[in-house]
């Protein structure tokens, strides 16, 4: 399994309630990452507060250096259906 899709698994158990992500390598260089996630667990939380969230579920990727840099964008889901 690759690194994208183990974060990919890791961060669908860790939001399993409701979550969409995009994930990739924005310079090609296999450690600099985007990640974009959408879920109803960042409901009522800060914008620091998400990123806390995501950074704990990636934290053993960023300590083994299997990724360097992170950015993110978190967001809550839009129901306006």
């Amino acid at each position: 399994m690759d690194l994208q899709e183990q974060v990919l698994n890791k961060i669908q158990l860790e939001f399993w309630d409701w979550v969409e992500i995009d994930f990739h390598d924005e310079k090609w260089d296999g450690k600099h990452f985007y990640v974009d996630i959408t879920s109803d667990k960042f409901i009522w939380k800060s914008r620091i507060n998400q990123s806390k969230m995501v950074y704990k579920v990636l934290d053993e990727f960023m300590q083994t250096g299997s990724i360097h840099a992170l950015r993110m964008k978190c967001r809550v889901p839009n129901n306006n259906s």
